[in-house]
């Protein structure tokens, strides 16, 4: 497990430690990436198949949060989401 004060530097956790927008932006992320890689039609590893409703309710909720992504980390360039 990391420490404390490094969680709240990657932006995981914030000074209450609650979990963060941005671990949550993160997240929506992934399962976006999952869905494109699966392809639609395909299910999960927990059994949820991919729809377009699936897809399109997980990139709304995606661009609500995208802000809260840092895309800028010590050492590197912009990045792109």
């Amino acid at each position: 497990m990391k420490p404390r004060q490094q969680l709240i530097d990657e932006g995981i956790l914030n000074e209450n430690k609650t979990t963060s927008h941005h671990l949550i932006a993160q997240f929506y992320k992934d399962q976006l990436e999952k869905f494109d890689k699966l392809g639609m039609g395909k299910q999960t590893e927990n059994g949820v198949t991919i729809t377009p409703v699936l897809i399109k309710t997980t990139r709304e909720r995606f661009e609500k949060l995208r802000p809260f992504l840092r895309t800028i980390k010590k050492g590197e360039k912009h990045g792109t989401i």
